[in-house]
């Protein structure tokens, strides 16, 4: 599914990365572990598409397909994507009304309100969470 084979990345002139190889088939979880300063955010925003890291080898590969000619968001899309260890906290704005908006911004046509909290519902359901989770303000309470 994922596979990274000796990348190698530097920031200005410090090479951070210095061939890396990763495999991670489908159903697998991987932790990338490691002291301050290893390379791993470094590794992450590479993999998300961050400009500001320079690749100077290597290949990366995600679904069969080369990682490194998506954009970013492409990447995002597919399944690729960072988000905050600490997300801040925002009061007036639901969990549900978030995620409408944010699948709104993926579709080519709004989905109507009464047809997404339906689809909301289900997924609630699926993943055994209670409904009231999805009126709840968003990150309001959330630990890392």
């Amino acid at each position: 599914m994922l596979k990274i084979k000796d990348l190698k990345v530097e920031v200005g002139d410090t090479e951070i990365l210095r061939g890396v190889n990763l495999e991670v088939k489908q159903g697998e979880i991987h932790a990338v572990m490691g002291p301050n300063g290893s390379g791993k955010s470094t590794l992450a925003k590479v993999l998300a598409g961050d400009p500001g890291y320079n690749i100077t080898g290597g290949s990366v590969s995600y679904k069969g397909e080369d990682l490194f000619e998506l954009e970013p968001d492409e990447r995002s899309r597919a399944g690729i994507f960072l988000a905050f260890q600490y997300p801040s906290e925002i009061t007036g704005v639901t969990i549900q009304n978030f995620l409408r908006t944010a699948l709104n911004a993926r579709l080519d046509e709004e989905i109507p309100v009464f047809k997404f909290y339906t689809l909301l519902k289900e997924k609630l359901n699926l993943l055994q969470l209670d409904e009231s989770f999805a009126t709840r303000y968003l990150n309001d309470g959330f630990s890392g």
